[in-house]
């Protein structure tokens, strides 16, 4: 089971193997955000095997910064911000291709603004035309992801994603403070 490392603020930074966790562990660099998982983490450690099912999110102890990175609209990163749906159609597959919105042929760049996750059938279907000439609409307006988008990659893992959201919601009532640390798919 991959493991959630958040920011000391919170902010998630990355998924980690449970080899790097035991690393983390024995620097006393990281804390649980829940203690059940604590003492399921702990008998494991004891027991020499490390098997988990559930969900593990660990905090660092010490805020780390973290650089802007510009994300690139590669198709993997294309995928994950469509959720593998085909933006004309609606069909969800692991087999999908990307469309220019406005075709390379007619100047269109390869911008997170212009490139679509899309099915085979809805790419021949349009080949190098405008939506307008080949009488089809996008489900929703491709847009670009700023790193500010947290928990980017949580969209590969969605039992940690779950786990992460309800950690944020018991945070929330909590305190009232903490409003705003949301995440947004």
């Amino acid at each position: 089971m991959p493991v959630l490392v958040l920011n000391s603020s919170l902010q998630p930074l990355s998924v980690i193997p449970e080899r790097r966790l035991i690393v983390l562990l024995s620097k006393h660099k990281v804390t649980f955000v829940d203690e059940t998982i604590r003492t399921l983490i702990e008998d494991s450690i004891r027991r020499r095997h490390l098997e988990l099912e559930r969900p593990v999110i660990v905090q660092l102890l010490a805020n780390v910064r973290v650089p802007r990175v510009a994300l690139q609209p590669t198709r993997t990163n294309i995928l994950l911000r469509d959720d593998e749906t085909c933006q004309y159609c609606g069909k969800r597959s692991r087999d999908l291709t990307l469309d220019h919105i406005l075709p390379r042929s007619r100047g269109g760049q390869s911008t997170w603004e212009n490139l679509v996750a899309c099915c085979k059938h809805c790419n021949g279907k349009k080949g190098s035309r405008l939506l307008k000439e080949a009488n089809m609409h996008l489900i929703r307006q491709p847009r670009a992801l700023t790193q500010e988008y947290a928990g980017f990659f949580l969209l590969r893992y969605p039992k940690l994603r779950e786990a992460y959201e309800e950690f944020l919601m018991s945070a929330q009532q909590l305190s009232p403070s903490s409003a705003g640390l949301g995440f947004s798919a």
